[in-house]
Formats: C-alpha cells, sequence, structure tokens
C-alpha cells in the first residue's frame, strides 16, 4: 500500500526523532495492547504501512479498549484492583499521557534584569558613572573644591548610575508584564471544548480532558487539538498547512480508499464531518512536539532591535573616540602651557587640573549616548 500523504516528502520526519522505530504488531503495555511510541511513529511521517501493521483502525480501538460507536466510560476504572478507587481514566493517563504541555519555565524578575543590563549602551554609561563619582568624589574631598560649602562634584556620577537603573528597571518590569500576560493568553487560548462520544452519548468536553482512545466528533471550522486516526464520515477536508506547511487541503479518509487517513493536531476542518480516535495528547501530539521545540529556541531579534544595537556601538564609538581625543588634546595643551610657564606648577595643582580634563572627557562620552537607546 502506497503512503498517502499531502506532500513529496511523506518518508521524512517533519519533526526531530520522528519515525525512528518500527512497530510491529500489537505488544503494548499493560492493560493497553499498544504502546505510545507505536502510535506516534505512524504520524510523523505518516506512514498508512505502519497503520496497517497495527491492525487498522478497529485493532487500534480494540487495544485502547473504547467502542468507537460507544466512546470511553465516564468513569473508568482500566487496570485498577477490586476496591481501589482511582481516578477515571487515571491509568489511561499514566501510560498515554495527558492533554497538557509541561509548564514552560517562568522567567523571574532577576533574569529579566539582568538581560536588561546586557547592553553595551548601559555597560559603557555604567564605566562612565563609576569613574565620574570617584573623580568628582576626590575632587571634593581632596581637589579643588575641597574648602567649597556645597560639594557637587558626585552629583553628575550618581545621576548617570541613577539614569542606567531606572533603564534596567523600566525594562525588566515592562518584560516581566508581557510575559505574565502571554501566559494569562494562552491560558485563555486553550480554554475550549470539543465534541466527544463518552457512554455512547455525544458530550462536550475541555480540550485538556481529551484522552487517549477517545471518539472525537468533527465538524466544519473545528481546529483539532490531538492527533488521531479516522474512523468515519462524510467529505472531510482539513487544512494542515499550520502544521506541515502544505497548502493545499487534504481530503481524510480511510487508507483503503487511497486516502489520508491521519488527522493531525492543529489542522483546520474545512468541510464534511466525520470521527476519529484519539491516539496521541500533549508533548507526544505533533501540535504538542512543535510547541516543546519551540520552547528550545531563543527568540530571534527583530530588524529594528538589531538596527538599533548597530546604531548604539557606532555612537559608542565615535563617543569613545571623541573622548579620547579631547582628553589628549587637553593634556597636550595643558602640558605645554606648563612647559611655557615662568615656574612649572606643584603637582596638587597639575593633578587637580588632569581631574577637570577626565570629567571634562567623561561628560563628552555621557551626552553621546542616549540613555534611552535601549529602551527604544
Amino acid at each position: 500500500m502506497a503512503p498517502v500523504t499531502g506532500g513529496g516528502s511523506e518518508r521524512t520526519p517533519l519533526l526531530p526523532g520522528g519515525g525512528g522505530h518500527n512497530s510491529g504488531a500489537l505488544r503494548g503495555s499493560s492493560p493497553f495492547g499498544v504502546d505510545p511510541e507505536q502510535l506516534t511513529d505512524m504520524l510523523d511521517p505518516k506512514d498508512p504501512e505502519k497503520l496497517l501493521d497495527l491492525g487498522g483502525p478497529d485493532q487500534i480501538c480494540k487495544a485502547l479498549l473504547v467502542d468507537p460507536k460507544v466512546g470511553l466510560k465516564q468513569r473508568e476504572q482500566v487496570g485498577t484492583s477490586a476496591g481501589h478507587h482511582a481516578e477515571p481514566f487515571q491509568a489511561r493517563r499514566e501510560v498515554f499521557g495527558r492533554n497538557t504541555l509541561p509548564e514552560a519555565h517562568a522567567v523571574t524578575f532577576l533574569q529579566l534584569l539582568i538581560a536588561a543590563y546586557n547592553d553595551r549602551t548601559l555597560i559603557m554609561l555604567t564605566i562612565a558613572s563609576v569613574v565620574s563619582l570617584a573623580v568628582g568624589v576626590y575632587d571634593d574631598m581632596l581637589g579643588s573644591h575641597k574648602n567649597d560649602e556645597v560639594k557637587v562634584g558626585w552629583v553628575e556620577g550618581a545621576a548617570i548610575s541613577l539614569a542606567v537603573v531606572v533603564v534596567c528597571f523600566t525594562n525588566a518590569i515592562n518584560d516581566y508584564q508581557k510575559e505574565k500576560q502571554f501566559q494569562k493568553l494562552n491560558a485563555k487560548k486553550e480554554d475550549r471544548t470539543v465534541k466527544t462520544l463518552r457512554d455512547g452519548n455525544e458530550v462536550e468536553i475541555g480540550v485538556q480532558e481529551i484522552n487517549v482512545g477517545d471518539i472525537l466528533l468533527i465538524e466544519p471550522g473545528d481546529i483539532i487539538p490531538v492527533d488521531g486516526v479516522y474512523l468515519g464520515g462524510h467529505n472531510m477536508t482539513c487544512d494542515e498547512s499550520s502544521a506541515t506547511g502544505e497548502s493545499d487541503a487534504i481530503k481524510k479518509g480511510l487508507a483503503s480508499d487511497g486516502r489520508d487517513p491521519f488527522i493531525l493536531s492543529g489542522a483546520k476542518v474545512l468541510e464534511g464531518v466525520g470521527s476519529m480516535v484519539v491516539v496521541a495528547v500533549g508533548p507526544r501530539s505533533f501540535y504538542g512536539k512543535i510547541m516543546m521545540a519551540m520552547r528550545q529556541g531563543q527568540a530571534s531579534e527583530t530588524p529594528l532591535q538589531r538596527k538599533l544595537d548597530v546604531l548604539a556601538e557606532q555612537i559608542a564609538k565615535y563617543g569613545m573616540s571623541a573622548a579620547i581625543l579631547l582628553l589628549m588634546t587637553l593634556t597636550i595643551k595643558y602640558l605645554v602651557r606648563c612647559a611655557l610657564a615662568p615656574e612649572f606648577p606643584p603637582f596638587s595643582i597639575m593633578f587637580s587640573h588632569f581631574v577637570s580634563i577626565i570629567i571634562e572627557s567623561i561628560t563628552v562620552v555621557v551626552v553621546a549616548v542616549p540613555e534611552g537607546l535601549p529602551m527604544a
């Protein structure tokens, strides 16, 4: 039997790690007659031959202890000993998992604060503020302003440090609020219901309550939350572009009719009605694997962020170059003046003048580099 898929790469896994396990007959974990790996292997890549090896949809339903016309029992107690009261579907969920993804690693406020500070502009301003503060304090205590009633030499360095702190905390607070809102949005997005058979009745359950073995009833407009195998229906067509990238609509049906029997999570039902048996949920589903892979990757910078980084680096280079040039020019000028003077000035006066030159040079760096650039 030839594989039935929506494109020419039916033998190539769309996700890393798929298709590496060649399962044979139903042998699985007790009390079920099939392993989770056997069910997921036939989905990525789609392989009707593996479905045939497992005995087809009817044999899969039998292995999953479900009647396609009745569905699961609402109070199923599979695999529990007599007199032992367990949660419904506990054994099923222990073997095949729940239809929920593990909670993503929450980014702490401290991590966001460190990330906000990890910017060339802010680091350079920090160095400038430390030098300015040290020179200013020295000038107030031992330099030319030691006899002043109001000592303001420290103000410039402290102001730069305060600006850096404000920028870091503003960025970190904005990112922290964004993370919280994103988590709420994701929780709201998953808060929807689907139709399934339970005890022979059509009921609506939340997507997080779906179990492997459930019989899902599919209608036009539904977005499939789990992976499944087609059982029956009429003229069902799905759009799987969000999962596979295949732009053409794919007609679903029995493999014996030459159609695609696999219904992937994330697919949208365009037309037709039907039913399917759930074979993979949560991280084992196709959509779940995509979401878990996305968590491992790092978010790339936007074009605007890259341009701002280049701009900040150029400003830093030009600012430092101008400050060094000014420092050298003023130093040479002062030394020439001292050499031409009738009497060479004492070291204390020269050092105090050099401190003033350093403060002027640092001022050039601070003025040239905008503190608000990282926030932009």
